[in-house]
């Protein structure tokens, strides 16, 4: 029973927000969003796919040469601390 009074309560308080200049504008901006969104045009899954192992290998290269980079550097401080 508190739930169903608690969506009402929040029901009307929206109704009441809509009555005012601020909602009105938020209104338009849910609107005018649903509108651009519909216009977006979403890649298929293939193309989903191919630029996820894109990412991934770019990853991967990036991971071995900061690897690599860091065990250089890594010899070099311990080859001038000795």
């Amino acid at each position: 029973m508190r739930v169903i009074a608690l969506l009402v309560a929040v029901g009307i308080s929206g109704l009441i927000a809509l009555q005012t200049a601020l909602g009105q504008t938020a209104w338009a901006f849910r609107r005018d969003a649903i509108i651009e969104v519909r216009k977006v045009v979403w890649p298929t899954r293939k193309e989903t796919m191919q630029t996820t192992m894109i990412v991934l290998v770019v990853v991967i290269i990036m991971s071995l040469l900061l690897w690599a980079l860091d065990s250089i550097l890594a010899w070099i401080v311990r080859a001038l601390t000795n």
